[in-house]
């Protein structure tokens, strides 16, 4: 696996789990060393920084990683999914 699908598959891992995810058990789904494996979560966190992703990658003691919406487009999020609930049928109301 090429180091960009190492990132991707990171990335995919992290999307689909709502709750911060151990390095070992994402160093073992990619069956990576841990150490390997966080350099590779370093590399992707700074790779959303850098282009101000609308995502971030945050890191939890000791020793877990989340994925989760960057605290400025989460309130633009939770304002379109407000009035998302009071126009559920759109601009049609």
């Amino acid at each position: 696996m090429t180091e960009r699908q190492e990132l991707g598959s990171l990335e995919a891992m992290l999307f689909a789990h709502a709750e911060p995810v151990e390095t070992a058990r994402l160093a073992d789904a990619l069956r990576l060393d841990t150490d390997e494996t966080a350099e590779l979560l370093q590399k992707l966190q700074k790779l959303y920084d850098e282009r101000e992703s609308g995502m971030v990658l945050l890191y939890f003691e000791p020793d877990r990683w989340q994925m989760t919406t960057r605290p400025y487009y989460g309130e633009m999020c939770a304002d379109s999914w407000k009035w998302q609930s009071m126009n559920p049928n759109g601009y049609n109301d």
